[in-house]
């Protein structure tokens, strides 16, 4: 065989191959010339803002980026880079677009403005639809903001605008939104599915008020209308319940806080009333400054989970004990290191499945006990299980580690 020809349908192949199976193809140069080659090519710019120890933002990059279809449809409208928000020009990007949680992707003009804004992971088809909004003049969040602000208050609208502004994470406009649906909107025309899917994501609805009352004297009518239904009724008033009797938790007595539990339970009773109990409780215990009770009682919640999902309640017991390694309520607080760490070397002990986390959350308590050896037999633990799950070690594990060997 002609040695030149072979090499030739070789490379062919190959060509072939790596097109059919190429995703997004992202600048190895910097940002500002990512902004420069996508006015020359007349394209938007996409921007992946991500950190090394954001696990959906793995997600994304080994799942969905390398898709065929995202790589056709992001390719030929978008210059794409991909960058570090805690390394090199990424921490000034961040601070310049406000990035605060990850991944965070930015939709940008070729000036570097941003008109769309995705927080969070998503899939193929949940990326390329989001691109598709960013090409769209009159769905992009900036188009929105402007309808808002000029005044429509179209109940679809709204809807679709909250939509919008929960991709961007931006929670405190959903808020703004949600209450003034219910400023201008009578209690009887809150009853569409529209209504109830902006209430749900702003919280808008408080306690006793007239909306509220009228939700509760006519729930039948709620449940059993199209679109709304039991599920979403009742998470409309869970969220109710919850910001009221946490509201009262923080600055009230603990009979205020029970009288709040009662009331609500009288009004509606749910079947997540029980959780909604506890984090009331530990609110309380934490705002005054009960830090015994506090850990006392995540314990206990924890344990109980476990009994009927034994990986959540582990993962909810480790959290717990997380928050006396690092939160500054704790600082001085020493007796709740020790009570920590039991815990969750008992529960290291059972073997439960998916808890190696519970080896990092030891190397930080014992790190806070200035013990430098068990601090570091356990982050070296917690290393070999991100090996062992094929996962990598981010900048967090490697500074820790850092840490205890410096001690």
């Amino acid at each position: 065989m002609n040695s030149k020809k072979y090499l030739f349908a070789l490379a062919a192949i190959v060509i072939s191959l790596g097109a059919f199976a190429q995703g997004i193809v992202f600048e190895d140069g910097t940002f500002e010339e990512t902004l420069a080659k996508a006015k020359t090519e007349n394209k938007m710019v996409f921007m992946d803002c991500y950190t090394t120890w954001c696990g959906p933002c793995k997600v994304l990059s080994k799942e969905v980026f390398p898709l065929k279809e995202v790589g056709d449809y992001f390719n030929q409208h978008f210059v794409s880079i991909k960058i570090d928000m805690e390394k090199g020009e990424g921490i000034e990007l961040a601070k310049k677009y406000a990035v605060a949680a990850f991944p965070t992707l930015l939709f940008m003009d070729a000036e570097g403005k941003v008109i769309h804004t995705q927080v969070g992971s998503t899939d193929g088809p949940g990326l390329i639809d989001q691109a598709k909004i960013a090409s769209d003049p009159s769905r992009q969040i900036g188009a929105l903001h402007e309808r808002y602000d000029n005044g429509d208050r179209d109940i679809k609208f709204l809807s679709d605008y909250v939509q919008a502004l929960a991709s961007a994470y931006n929670m405190d406009k959903i808020k703004e939104v949600g209450a003034g649906l219910i400023k201008i909107t009578p209690p009887e025309k809150l009853m569409n599915e529209e209504a109830f899917f902006i209430l749900m994501y702003s919280g808008a609805l408080e306690y006793g008020s007239p909306a509220y009352n009228y939700l509760i004297q006519n729930k039948n009518t709620a449940i059993n209308t199209e679109g709304v239904g039991e599920e979403n009724f009742e998470s409309v008033l869970a969220r109710c319940f919850y910001d009221y009797c946490v509201g009262v938790a923080e600055n009230g007595s603990l009979k205020s806080v029970e009288d709040a539990l009662q009331a609500t339970k009288k009004d509606y009773l749910l079947a997540m009333h029980g959780e909604i109990e506890s984090e009331v409780y530990s609110t309380y215990y934490m705002a005054h400054k009960e830090y015994d009770k506090w850990f006392d009682l995540r314990l206990k919640s924890a344990e109980e989970l476990m009994e009927t999902n034994e990986s959540r309640g582990a993962v909810i017991l480790i959290q717990a004990a997380y928050e006396v390694a690092v939160r500054p309520e704790f600082e001085e607080v020493n007796v709740l290191t020790p009570k920590a760490i039991k815990a969750v070397e008992n529960l290291m002990k059972a073997d439960i499945e998916g808890v190696s986390s519970g080896y990092y959350c030891l190397a930080c308590l014992y790190k806070k006990e200035a013990n430098k050896e068990k601090a570091l037999v356990n982050i070296n633990e917690y290393l070999a299980a991100l090996k062992a799950q094929e996962k990598e070690e981010d900048q967090r594990v490697i500074k820790l580690k850092e840490e205890i060997e410096a001690m």
